[in-house]
């Protein structure tokens, strides 16, 4: 597999940092002509070839300017919150304009005219925090519920285009969580006629939901245009769909019918529009990666591998909804199964491409699954004290373990540089 040029562990950065001396001294020594050297130097972004060190102060100034960002704007909503019935209709939303503008405008300033990006984002990823609450603000104007679907929406359109104008991880996030969020508020009007079975239909989105956006992110790994915005992606869809994973290992949730299948009810057609789309847009996008992928390496590598994986797990969350089995066990033993053997391969893939992130979300996920089993499956039998000081120690022993794996897969990543 080739290099990803994304690494950024201490290896890779001690040698981005040394090239630039190098590639200067192999040009004085005669080595090479000062065209070939420029020519080695383009050929890694600039992000690259900046020092360990600035870039441990950019993350520390990111996550200051983040958490001014959040703090600014809880304390502007707090604000308004409490002087909002003080304040008639027409000046709250001049008050409510004039602040989104005025931080976007200052966001804008700072990151294209000031050369602050990391401030300048922050200051965008306020505006956005601020159009939210002035979205809701607004609807309760209006008399709109401050719970109705609607106003989420509102905000996750305001938001989006962001995510493709502003190159903000942070604002990334922002965008696909109110995505996902403008789902879950408007689940309750899709299931008004369903009366049991709410929580496996909804999991069965969020599964899909979570392969959707990780289709695309892997697909925009493959697009060099697009590549900035692939992490991000990749990484709330693995979260999201891992998640919905996990709450199908539980054996309540398929509190199973005499006949029919695990609900009752037919839920709205905006729902059934949803979930076939969704699923339907993610097979077309692994295709579509697996393709761009293949165009570059001949052999089938792990994209071909996670390719297969989303396939897989996609007709798990259409079964899940559409085959009875007639009781509990059977899918919440499918499902644990199913479940290892995707945090394995997120290990795996972690590990074959040299991506930190992924490790350390599979040893999560697992460290979870350990904790929910435990629970699951002794809370009945025993003493609650021996219950809780049997797991600290199984806590104890398995972040251990989990810790000393961790720093032998993590090590192998940095000397390999996530090659196969």
């Amino acid at each position: 597999m080739a290099l990803n040029n994304s690494n950024t562990e201490p290896e890779g950065g001690q040698f981005h940092e040394q090239l630039p001396r190098e590639v200067s001294r192999w040009t004085n020594d005669g080595l090479i002509t000062a065209e070939q050297g420029q020519a080695i130097l383009g050929s890694y972004s600039p992000s690259e070839l900046i020092p360990g060190s600035l870039r441990a102060q950019g993350r520390m100034v990111t996550g200051l300017s983040i958490i001014g960002a959040v703090l600014v704007g809880l304390g502007i909503i707090l604000f308004f919150a409490a002087n909002w019935d003080g304040i008639d209709r027409w000046p709250k939303l001049a008050i409510i304009l004039g602040v989104i503008i005025a931080a976007h405008g200052l966001g804008y300033y700072l990151r294209y005219h000031r050369g602050y990006l990391r401030v300048g984002s922050a200051m965008v990823l306020l505006a956005c925090i601020i159009y939210g609450a002035g979205v809701h603000l607004v609807g309760q104007v209006y008399n709109v519920d401050v719970n109705d679907s609607r106003l989420m929406l509102f905000w996750f359109l305001g938001v989006f285009p962001l995510v493709y104008i502003v190159r903000s991880q942070p604002i990334q996030f922002l965008g696909l969580a109110l995505f996902l969020l403008a789902v879950g508020f408007r689940l309750p009007d899709w299931f008004s006629g369903i009366s049991h079975g709410e929580v496996i239909l909804g999991t069965s989105l969020f599964l899909i939901l979570g392969l959707l956006i990780l289709a695309i992110g892997r697909l925009k790994e493959e697009v060099q245009l697009l590549r900035p915005y692939s992490e991000v992606f990749q990484l709330v869809g693995m979260i999201t769909a891992l998640g919905a994973v996990f709450v199908f290992t539980f054996k309540d949730v398929f509190d199973s019918f005499d006949r029919g299948l695990y609900y009752d009810g037919e839920a709205e057609l905006g729902f059934r529009i949803m979930i076939a789309a969704a699923g339907a847009i993610t097979l077309s996008l692994v295709l579509a990666t697996a393709w761009l992928h293949r165009r570059k390496e001949s052999e089938f590598t792990v994209t071909g591998v996670e390719g297969v994986a989303i396939a897989i797990l996609l007709a798990a969350a259409y079964l899940v909804v559409g085959v009875n089995t007639g009781g509990e066990v059977v899918y919440s033993i499918v499902f644990n199964a199913l479940f290892a053997v995707t945090l394995l391969g997120v290990l795996v893939s972690g590990y074959m491409r040299g991506r930190e992130a992924f490790v350390n979300i599979g040893l999560v996920f697992i460290g979870i699954d350990i904790i929910a089993r435990y629970f699951e499956y002794s809370w009945d039998l025993l003493d609650r004290s021996f219950i809780f000081v049997a797991a600290g120690v199984i806590l104890l022993l398995g972040g251990y373990l989990a810790e000393k794996g961790r720093q032998k897969m993590l090590e192998r990543i940095r000397t390999t540089g996530g090659r196969s």
